[in-house]
């Protein structure tokens, strides 16, 4: 999955190198309503559209980082307290008996059954056609 991710990158900015490269000389400026940016090539506004979007998107996910980071530190003090409610219940001996857990629980299945009848394999012995083991071995193997 890494190996994805760089390669993935390195033809983003191949391409956007390639761009750049190919588009130096032609001079444009940009109009947002009475603003106007300075006249700069296009592959250098492709390149800071670029950067501007990937600045953004580590903006976000370090702050989505940080509300992850406050959710597990809330989450483990409450591992925390129900734990400590645990140890204080088992120091008080309470009446109701523990069951031990299970780590891997097994839940019966329903037994499969075909739903109709079986086509036979091509080749194969028909079951209960009244052909016996010994009548498909050769004559060597019958006498080991």
């Amino acid at each position: 999955m890494v190996y994805l991710i760089i390669i993935l990158f390195l033809l983003v900015c191949g391409g956007l190198a390639t761009l750049t490269i190919f588009n130096v000389t032609t001079q444009v400026h940009l109009s947002a309503l009475s603003w106007q940016s300075p006249d700069l090539p296009i592959g250098i506004w492709l390149l800071m559209a670029f950067f501007l979007g990937a600045l953004l998107l580590y903006l976000i996910s370090v702050a989505e980082a940080a509300s992850d980071r406050r959710e597990l530190k809330r989450l483990r003090v409450r591992i925390a307290d129900l734990e400590k409610q645990q140890d204080a219940s088992d120091a008080k001996g309470s009446d109701v008996p523990s069951i031990p857990m299970q780590s891997n629980p097994t839940i019966p299945r329903p037994a499969l059954r075909p739903s109709g009848p079986l086509m036979p394999m091509p080749g194969a012995p028909q079951p209960g056609a009244g052909v016996s083991r010994h009548q498909d071995l050769p004559p060597q193997q019958l006498r080991q």
